[in-house]
């Protein structure tokens, strides 16, 4: 009795055991995805090509990146259905992008989250777009989805632009991206390192002059001048000048503007699209 206790509980051991060996790896290959090809326009190999062109995107920038395609969005135009994509399978990291080939709504996307959103700006993601528009158009659809993730490489390793902003679409919150460069440190260090130098010198140049045979002659230098000076009011002139108030555009280049709106999550994202 006692062996067929201990042989039924051993088997309901392995049985738990692989059961919870098999969720985890069915969890892992679930979360490990990054191609999302749910339109099925590519083939197994494209969809492996993709997979390794994210993964060295993703090792060299530590965001999170997807590739997907879609025939129903559910009613969401590309945009809605882009951004809650990225949220709802990036919880954890806010940076990333998310490059969409949505056949319900004949868009290509790229949706940009966190910090993506400074090296995306309005007009790299829209020069990504052109060069996608051409693949996807000739229903490439395996290169349309290369072609934006090269662009995402290429204005990743360029970093972000000069005059970068971030422009909120839906409040006119302006936000700029500031940072020193290490170049931009070391010549504000040696200017600093220089302008002490002359300081130094100009004090001690000074207490020199405090040595026993220098000699000020203070009668010979000295001179009192008392002069009498008075000022008349004679005329008054007016000038009027009307100062041009700021346009609308708040001064701001729409060069480095990074257009950003609120998705469903409350997240932040950029982005751009192209109708085909």
């Amino acid at each position: 009795m006692r062996r067929r206790i201990r042989a039924f509980f051993f088997v309901f051991l392995l049985i738990v055991t692989l059961g919870s060996v098999t969720v985890c790896a069915a969890e892992e290959s679930a979360d490990g995805r990054n191609v999302y090809d749910d339109a099925g326009l590519l083939t197994q190999s494209e969809q492996k090509a993709v997979e390794e062109q994210i993964l060295a995107l993703k090792e060299a920038s530590g965001w999170n990146i997807f590739a997907v395609t879609t025939s129903d969005t559910g009613g969401k135009s590309t945009m809605a259905f882009a951004d809650d994509f990225f949220d709802e399978h990036s919880p954890e990291q806010e940076d990333g992008v998310a490059v969409v080939i949505d056949m319900d709504n004949r868009q290509i996307y790229i949706s940009t989250c966190g910090i993506a959103i400074r090296y995306l700006t309005d007009e790299r993601i829209e020069r990504i777009l052109d060069d996608a528009y051409e693949e996807i158009t000739d229903g490439e659809y395996k290169a349309c989805l290369s072609v934006m993730l090269d662009g995402v490489e290429r204005y990743y390793e360029d970093g972000i632009p000069n005059g970068q902003y971030n422009y909120d679409t839906e409040t006119g919150k302006v936000s700029r991206y500031r940072s020193i460069t290490f170049v931009e440190f070391l010549i504000a260090l040696a200017l600093g390192i220089l302008c002490s130098v002359i300081v130094w010198l100009s004090v001690v140049g000074k207490y020199r002059l405090k040595s026993p045979t220098f000699h000020y002659d203070f009668r010979g230098n000295g001179h009192l001048d008392l002069r009498v000076r008075e000022d008349r009011f004679i005329n008054q002139t007016l000038t009027h000048r009307r100062i041009p108030r700021e346009t609308s555009g708040g001064g701001h280049s729409s060069a480095g503007r990074s257009s950003t709106h609120t998705s469903s999550s409350g997240r932040s994202h950029g982005g751009g699209g192209r109708s085909f």
